[in-house]
Parts: C-alpha cells; structure tokens; sequence
C-alpha cells in the first residue's frame, strides 16, 4: 500500500539511491533528489530514477535574481521531474513568473527550513519569529500559483487555515526524539493528523534496514 511519503535521496551515488528504491518502491509515493545528488550525478542521475515512474521532486530550493530563475525553469523541461522546489524569498513576481515558464513542473515554494529555531531567526537579522515568518511567505505563495508549500509539521495547520488549497510538503519527521540538526520534527503520525499532505523521509527510512524502516513507518501511521 503507497502512503503520501516522498524518500529523500541524499546520496552522491546513483547506484546507492536506486538500491533504496528498489527495496521501498511499492510504499512511497515519490522520490526527492536534493543538492548532493543532483551535484554527483547530474541529468542523468536525475534520468536513472526515472524508470520507477515514481514523481521526482528537484529538490534544489531555487533562490536568485528573476531572470536567472526564469531561465533556471526553462531549463527544467529537459528533465523528467515533476515537482521542484523554489525559496518563497524570491518574491510574488518572480514566483509568478517561474510557475509561468514552465507549467507542466508543479512548484513548491520553501518557506522556513526545518533546521532553523527563533533563535536562527533572530541571528541571522530576521525581526519575525519562525511561525510568523512561515505565516508571512505563505501570503505570498497564496498570490502565485504555486502547488504547495514545505514547511515543517508544526506550521501546517496554520497554512491549511490561511491557504487550504496549498498542500503541505513536510520534512523534519522522525519516528523518536533525536538530537540531530532537525530542530521542528513530528512522528509520522502526528504530521498527519496536522493535516501534512506528503511526508518527506530521509533518515528514518535510509539508516539501517530500509524495508524494516517503511514498514515501522506503515504501521506507525495506522
């Protein structure tokens, strides 16, 4: 039974990502490649993963002038993806404009990473705290026509009551308490019951027996 969980890829090996998708393809909905991946395999790494007809997120949190985000997704039409990240930072126009340029890619805008606290906030010269700056970037992605937005699980309630047709891309979810660099994290469970639509896994299906992990992660949501 597929569940609304997209694995993350942070491999630099094309074999490594599709031995993992092999084992876990029958239970996830999409697969997300990120900067290590797309960097160490390039196109066509981006092409191998292709042949599970699994959605492929471009995981690449596109961030720059407009016309360098424009011709960035122009560029995206070569490649067999069908969703791709982009910072909400970049502004309505340049949203507009990117989502425009390449309508057959759903764009989901990023709002505050998961790895980010008040404090991170604070010394890196924002005035807003990370609920209200997610709240402030979702106002803007409610002017475009960007598909959803990723924000972590403690957010999404809030982006449900503002934009309720914005579907919520969540990562930060870990089966336990940890210690990691993920500071605003939920078990798969409670995600949901948040009303996250799609769960992004990394670590908690990629470390140790990944087959074990999908289905401690199934039954963890039932």
């Amino acid at each position: 039974m597929k569940k609304n969980i997209f694995v993350a890829c942070d491999f630099t090996s094309q074999d490594e990502a599709i031995n993992l998708i092999e084992q876990i393809k029958n239970h996830i909905f999409g697969i997300k490649i990120g900067l290590q991946y797309i960097t160490s395999t390039g196109v066509n790494g981006v092409k191998a993963l292709s042949k599970f007809n699994l959605p492929i997120m471009y995981d690449i949190k596109a961030f720059d002038i407009e016309n360098t985000i424009k011709g960035f997704a122009k560029s995206l039409k070569e490649i067999p993806i069908s969703y791709a990240t982009i910072h909400l930072l970049n502004g309505e126009k340049t949203l507009r404009s990117v989502v425009e340029e390449a309508k057959d890619i759903k764009f989901i805008g990023v709002s505050v990473l998961t790895s980010f606290s008040d404090d991170d906030m604070e010394s890196l010269g924002f005035k807003n705290d990370v609920v209200s700056q997610v709240q402030r970037l979702v106002k803007i992605a409610s002017k475009t026509n960007l598909h959803g937005v990723v924000c972590s699980p403690h957010e999404v309630k809030k982006v449900k009551k503002m934009d309720s047709k914005l579907l919520t891309f969540t990562p930060g979810i870990r089966l336990e308490p940890n210690n990691d660099d993920q500071k605003r994290t939920m078990t798969p469970k409670e995600a949901t019951n948040e009303g996250s639509d799609y769960l992004i896994l990394g670590r908690p299906l990629t470390s140790g027996n990944p087959k074990e992990n999908i289905q401690k992660i199934i039954k963890s949501l039932e």
